[in-house]
C-alpha cells in the first residue's frame, strides 16, 4: 500500500468581481437603490433625511443622504455595513430608540450605494462618542480575477459633523438625475410608507406609516450652487371615492369583504371563498386591504362629492398612481402597484369577460392598499432584488383574494348603479310586458284607423275622377297599412323568438356551469386511476381520457363566458390583445393534439376597438382557426399559425398567417361569398358534427360582423413561411 497521502481542507473562495454583479442584480432600479438608503435611516431611528442631488443633471454628479438617526460604532461599522448579508437585523428586528419594525433583512444597502455611483464616503457619529468615523470605498477596486477579502480600506477619526447620525455621500453617479427623475423617486420615497394602519395588528407592532410625525424625508437638488426643494404635490383624493372596498382574513382563515359607498347606499359584508370545496385561505392571516373605487365617465352617480374638475384631475392621476400597492411590515414592495402591474389579474379579467353596466374595473379605477404583516419574513418573503414576493403559496392566495374580491364588489356597485338608473324600481320583466303590450295595442289601433279609412262616405259635391282618384289614394293607403302590419306582427315575432333564444342561452349557461361542477370529481378519480398500477396500454387510454377532459373544460369555460357575453346587451370597446390571449388559453390543448405551433406578435401595447360585442371575436377567431387546422391538415404539414395585431392609423389590424395549403389568387375573393367551401363535403352517413362543417357560411359570418362596424377583411399576400393571410382592420377606439 502507498504511503497515505496527506489530508487538505479548502473552502470557497470570494472573486470581487461578485460586487460589481451584485450591485445591479440585487438592485435593478435608481430608485429602489436611494429608497434602501432611506429604509436604512428609518431603521437606526432617524426622526428627519435630507436627500441632496448635486450637480446630478450631468455625468459623475453627487448624493448625499444624512440623518439624524443614533449612527454606527466602530464595530457596528465593521461587523454590520462592511460584513455582507449581515444578520444584525434578524437577531434584533426592533429599532433601538423607537422600537420600529426595521425594514429588511438582507442587509443589501451597501449594494445600492455600489448601484448608484462609483464611490462611497461615510461619516457616522453615535451620541457618546467624541469622534465621527469615516470610511471611503472605491467600488471600481472590486474587479473580477481579485480576492474579496484581501481589498480594504482605512477607518479615520475625524470631528463630529453633528451629535448624532450618519451621512452617506455617493460621488461619479452612475445616472443622471433631473428635476423629473427626483420627483419621482420623490414620489416613491413618499409611498415608501403605508397611508395608514389597515390593522390593529400592524398598530401594535409598530409598522411604519406617511403620516408619522417622527419621520420626514425633504428632497432637494443643487445646481452650481444654487439649492432648491423638490416637492411632491398630491391631490387628497380618497375621501372622494365613489366606493370603498375592505377586507381582511380573519382568525379562521376566511376571508371578509364589506363594500362601503354613501352615494350609491351601498354598505354590505360578505365572505369571499378561496376555490371549490376549500374555503378557507389557509396559507394567510393578518392580511388586510382598503381599495378606493373611481368611475370617471359617470359623474352623476357621485350626488354631488365632487367636482367635474377633480375628477379630471383624478383620472389623470391613475394614468401613474392607479392600482393597489402592496405594503409589508409597513414598507412598500414593488412592482406591485405600478402602471404596467397588474398582480390581483383585474386588466386581464376585465378585458376576457363581459362588463357589468356602466361597472368599469381595472387598476386606473383603483387607488388601494394592501397591508401584510409578516414579522419573521417567512411567509411573505421579498426577493433579494427587493422587486416583488416569492410567489408561493401564500402569495397565490393573497392574490385570489383580492381578485376575488374586487370581482364581488363590482357586482354589488353594479346592482346599486342599476337602481340609481331605474330609480323607477320597476322590474325588468314588468317593463317588458308594457312594452309589449303597448306594441300590441298600437297594432290594434292601426287596425282600426285603416279600417275607418276604407269606409270612406261618399261625397255628392266630388266628381267621378276625384272620387276615382281618392279610392286610389285609400287603396294605396290600406296596402301601406297592411304592409306596416305585418312588419310589426313580423318583429313581434322575432321579438318573441329571441326571448325563446335567450332562455336556451340561460340553459346552456346553467349546463356549462353544471359540467364545471363535476371537473373536481372527475379529475379526483383520474388522479386515484394514476396511482393504481395500470398496465402501459392502461396507462395510455387513461392519458386519453384525461386529455379530452382538458378540452372539456377548455371549452365549456370559453363558451359559458361567450353566453355570459351574448346576454350583455350594451357593445363596449375590445381590447384585442386580451381576445386572443384567452382564445389561445382554450385552444391550447388542440394546438397541442394537432401539432400546431401558435404565436402572436403584438406590435402595440394599446390595442382597442370601437364598441362591439365581444362575444363576436369568438366566431371571428374561431373560423379563422378551424379553417387554418384543416388547411394545415391538407397541406400534411407542421403546423405553425402567426397572429399579428396592432393599430394603423385609425384602425386596428389582426394579419392571420397560417401554412396550410393556400388560397389560388382567383379564388382569394370569392371565400367570402354564402357557401363557398373548400372543404371536401362529409358522406351521407359522417356523424352530424362532421357533416355541419364546411358549409361555406363561416367566412361570410366573419366578413358580416366586420362589416356591420364600418371594418374590412381581406385576403393579403403572406410573409415568408407561410401559404395564406388573412388581415382584418376595425376601427380603433380613440382617446
Amino acid at each position: 500500500m502507498s504511503e497515505e497521502k496527506k489530508i487538505k481542507e479548502v473552502g470557497f473562495t470570494v472573486d470581487a468581481g461578485l460586487i460589481q454583479r451584485l450591485g445591479y442584480e440585487l438592485v435593478g432600479r435608481a430608485e429602489t437603490a436611494v429608497s434602501e438608503l432611506i429604509k436604512n435611516s428609518y431603521d437606526a431611528d432617524a426622526t428627519v433625511v435630507d436627500v441632496e442631488f448635486i450637480d446630478a443633471n450631468n455625468e459623475n454628479g453627487t448624493l448625499t443622504i444624512s440623518d439624524n438617526g443614533i449612527g454606527m460604532t466602530e464595530k457596528q461599522l465593521v461587523e454590520g455595513f462592511m460584513r455582507i448579508s449581515s444578520t444584525d437585523k434578524i437577531h434584533n428586528p426592533k429599532s433601538e430608540r423607537y422600537n420600529r419594525t426595521r425594514a429588511g433583512q438582507k442587509g443589501i444597502g451597501r449594494f445600492a450605494t455600489q448601484r448608484l455611483g462609483e464611490k462611497l464616503i461615510i461619516v457616522t457619529q453615535t451620541l457618546d462618542a467624541n469622534y465621527a468615523i469615516k470610511i471611503v470605498i472605491d467600488w471600481n477596486l472590486y474587479n473580477i480575477d481579485t480576492d474579496l477579502t484581501s481589498i480594504k480600506f482605512p477607518i479615520e477619526y475625524v470631528e463630529k459633523q453633528r451629535a448624532e447620525g450618519t451621512t452617506l455621500k455617493i460621488e461619479s453617479l452612475r445616472d443622471i438625475w433631473n428635476v423629473t427623475a427626483i420627483k419621482k423617486v420623490n414620489s416613491y420615497v413618499a409611498e415608501l410608507f403605508q397611508p395608514d394602519y389597515l390593522s390593529e395588528r400592524s398598530r401594535n407592532y409598530n409598522s411604519a406609516i406617511q403620516n408619522d410625525a417622527t419621520f420626514k424625508v425633504d428632497f432637494n437638488q443643487t445646481i452650481r450652487g444654487r439649492r432648491e426643494t423638490v416637492v411632491n404635490d398630491k391631490l387628497a383624493i380618497f375621501d372622494k371615492s365613489l366606493a370603498v372596498f375592505e377586507g381582511f382574513i380573519d382568525a379562521e382563515h376566511r376571508g371578509k369583504l364589506r363594500i362601503i359607498s354613501e352615494p350609491l347606499g351601498l354598505n354590505d359584508d360578505l365572505y369571499i371563498d378561496y376555490s371549490g370545496k376549500e374555503a378557507k385561505f389557509t396559507a394567510l392571516k393578518d392580511v388586510y386591504f382598503r381599495i378606493h373605487y373611481f368611475i370617471y365617465s359617470r359623474y352623476q352617480y357621485y350626488r354631488g362629492r365632487i367636482t367635474a374638475k377633480d375628477l379630471s384631475v383624478i383620472q389623470e392621476m391613475s394614468k401613474t398612481a392607479g392600482g393597489v400597492r402592496l405594503y409589508r411590515n409597513g414598507f412598500r414592495v414593488l412592482p406591485y402597484g405600478e402602471p404596467t402591474d397588474d398582480w390581483t389579474n383585474i386588466d386581464r379579467r376585465w378585458s376576457s369577460e363581459s362588463g357589468i353596466t356602466n361597472v368599469p374595473l381595472n387598476n386606473k379605477n383603483l387607488f388601494g392598499f394592501v397591508e401584510i404583516t409578516a414579522p419573521d419574513g417567512k411567509v411573505f418573503e421579498e426577493t433579494a432584488s427587493r422587486e416583488g414576493l416569492i410567489e408561493n403559496e401564500a402569495f397565490g392566495q393573497l392574490s385570489t383574494f383580492l381578485h376575488k374580491s374586487l370581482v364581488a364588489a363590482r357586482q354589488r356597485v353594479g346592482e346599486k348603479i342599476k337602481v340609481f338608473k331605474d330609480h323607477d324600481n320597476r322590474s325588468s320583466d314588468k317593463r317588458e310586458e308594457t312594452q309589449q303590450e303597448t306594441a300590441q295595442e298600437k297594432i290594434k289601433k292601426l287596425r282600426q284607423i285603416l279600417e275607418e279609412s276604407t269606409n270612406t262616405k261618399e261625397e255628392g259635391e266630388k266628381t267621378q275622377e276625384n272620387r276615382e282618384e281618392e279610392k286610389a289614394k285609400q287603396e294605396q293607403k290600406k296596402a301601406e297599412g297592411i304592409k306596416l302590419v305585418e312588419e310589426i306582427s313580423k318583429e313581434l315575432e322575432e321579438a318573441s323568438m329571441l326571448r325563446v333564444l335567450a332562455g336556451m342561452g340561460l340553459t346552456i349557461g346553467e349546463f356549462t356551469h353544471e359540467i364545471k361542477q363535476f371537473q373536481p370529481a372527475v379529475y379526483g378519480h383520474i388522479s386515484q386511476l394514476k396511482n393504481q398500477n395500470l398496465s402501459e396500454d392502461a396507462g395510455i387510454q387513461l392519458k386519453g381520457i384525461e386529455q379530452n377532459i382538458d378540452d372539456l373544460i377548455a371549452y365549456t369555460s370559453y363558451f359559458s363566458a361567450t353566453v355570459d357575453q351574448n346576454i350583455c346587451r350594451e357593445t363596449k370597446p375590445v381590447d384585442v390583445l386580451a381576445v386572443i390571449d384567452n382564445f389561445n388559453q382554450t385552444i391550447n390543448n388542440d394546438l397541442k393534439k394537432n401539432d400546431i405551433k401558435f404565436e402572436v406578435d403584438e406590435w402595440d401595447y394599446r390595442v382597442i376597438t370601437i364598441p362591439m360585442h365581444r362575444s363576436e371575436w369568438s366566431s371571428i377567431l374561431f373560423n379563422l382557426y378551424t379553417n387554418a387546422k384543416k388547411a394545415i391538415k391538407r397541406a400534411k404539414s407542421i403546423g405553425k399559425i402567426l397572429v399579428e395585431v396592432g393599430v394603423e392609423g385609425d384602425y386596428i389590424f389582426i394579419n392571420f398567417h397560417d401554412n396550410g395549403d393556400g388560397i389560388p389568387e382567383e379564388n382569394r375573393s370569392r371565400v367570402f361569398n354564402a357557401f363557398y367551401t373548400t372543404s371536401t363535403p362529409a358522406g351521407f352517413d359522417a356523424p352530424k358534427n362532421d357533416q355541419m362543417v364546411g358549409t361555406g357560411l363561416g367566412l361570410k359570418i366573419v366578413k358580416d360582423i366586420i362589416n356591420s362596424y364600418k371594418g374590412k377583411i381581406f385576403v393579403i399576400s403572406p410573409q415568408e413561411g407561410y401559404s395564406t393571410c388573412f388581415r382584418i382592420e376595425i376601427p380603433r377606439l380613440k382617446e
